[in-house]
């Protein structure tokens, strides 16, 4: 059964997705500890978002392992994680992960980032061992599906980015233009690196680089920019036009002395983790825009139609791979019953006829099964996408008494269903 378990910036404040993402890293973990109720699990956790992306074989159970893993990383009690977690199952969860994918669901509507971002998500599940076929299928349908999207719809040709989007708005408030601008960024992350390669394709030239990590002087040396040493923040940020923080870290790293002088400034702060002080934002000279700042929506209803429509046939596609696969035990039975027959009639051949006669008939045996079992194999196909999977089950038991125990294909236990839910 496929379930979600899910948090974003569509439905909660991003101070508290901040609290519930914290730690995320380790969720992977704990989703596949011992006795887990999750044949697999992907798990997203980005700037706006926590999604959970589960194999089980029951609702409950899978979104009970799931509140308790949150609970545990994120230091929130699990009634409080409870509240705040989303809950859905069957093809409401695929059609979610593939407009999310695309950038529809984004704070700026058809970004490009995200597809990076789930790509590396589902990556890193391939890697560890967590996922499984139908996880497999689900990503992969998302991920070409998202990438037609972006290719054949104007959400994607424009390749718009937060990082673009972001510098707009910052060049609207920018006394002098952004080319001329002194840029400081806080970060060495993947959004960061973003930044620089936006600032560097829009022909800034003053760029510099700060890490509280310890990173900067690698990331200035691969990406082109200056590296601004461990004390050196106070004055680099005093010397900045437009600062960029973008570490996401947790840590408060500026603080209002550091901007105390007359200058005005722009600071995007772009980490769901915020870098900034609270009290900055008070400051008159300083204008912030945040990650609330930069919702965006897209206009030309007709390219949304479009996208959606796209994304509807990746969803399509998904539920009919699903269907089908609900018939493997069943094709395999019956491809099962026959090669046991088939050994059987071999055993009284090969005792009767020499070896090259015994052979000859073995050929000519396994081509008349491949062509017997070829139209049942090529219905059982056909009923699954007409929905028709019992029937074919049923079929099965009626002509060549197979029983499939544990093979359901009733709706809701182990197929793609139509269902959300809040746990």
């Amino acid at each position: 059964m496929l379930v979600a378990v899910r948090a974003s910036h569509e439905h909660l404040d991003l101070g508290v997705l901040d609290a519930l993402t914290r730690n995320s890293e380790q969720l992977a973990q704990q989703l596949r500890a011992p006795g887990a109720p999750l044949d697999g699990a992907v798990v997203l956790s980005t700037c706006n978002r926590l999604e959970l992306y589960l194999d089980a074989d029951r609702f409950h159970d899978a979104v009970d392992h799931a509140v308790s893993a949150v609970s545990r990383t994120s230091g929130l009690a699990e009634q409080e994680v409870r509240q705040l977690l989303e809950a859905a199952m069957g093809t409401e969860v695929a059609q979610h992960l593939y407009e999310v994918t695309a950038g529809l669901r984004s704070v700026v509507m058809g970004e490009s980032e995200i597809s990076g971002q789930v790509r590396a998500a589902f990556t890193e599940a391939l890697e560890q061992g967590t996922t499984t076929p139908m996880l497999n299928d689900l990503f992969q349908e998302g991920l070409r599906h998202a990438k037609r999207v972006s290719s054949t719809t104007r959400l994607g040709a424009a390749g718009r980015t937060g990082a673009a989007v972001a510098l707009d708005r910052a060049i609207d408030v920018l006394e002098a233009p952004l080319g001329e601008a002194s840029v400081l960024v806080i970060g060495t992350g993947s959004y960061a690196r973003l930044v620089v390669a936006e600032l560097a394709r829009r022909g800034v030239q003053d760029v510099a680089v700060f890490s509280s990590t310890g990173r900067a002087q690698d990331f200035a040396a691969s990406h082109g920019v200056r590296a601004i040493p461990a004390d050196g923040l106070s004055a680099a940020a005093a010397g900045a036009d437009l600062i960029v923080a973008a570490s996401g870290h947790g840590q408060t790293l500026l603080h209002p002395e550091h901007l105390s002088d007359a200058r005005s400034r722009v600071i995007l702060d772009l980490a769901l983790h915020s870098d900034l002080d609270a009290a900055v934002r008070d400051l008159d000279q300083v204008t912030v825009i945040g990650l609330a700042d930069l919702a965006d929506e897209i206009d030309d209803a007709g390219q949304l139609a479009a996208a959606r429509e796209i994304l509807t046939e990746g969803v399509d596609r998904f539920v009919s791979r699903q269907e089908t696969r609900k018939l493997d035990p069943a094709v395999t039975a019956l491809r099962s019953r026959v090669a046991t027959a088939l050994d059987r009639e071999m055993e009284d051949i090969r005792e009767r006829y020499p070896e090259d006669i015994a052979e000859d008939l073995e050929r000519r045996l396994h081509r008349i099964a491949a062509k017997v079992l070829h139209l049942p194999t090529t219905r059982a196909r056909e009923f699954a996408r007409d929905g028709a999977a019992d029937q074919y089950v049923e079929a099965l038991h009626t002509l060549f008494g197979i029983d499939l125990v544990g093979a359901a294909v009733a709706d809701g236990e182990d197929g793609v269903t139509t269902r959300t839910r809040r746990s």
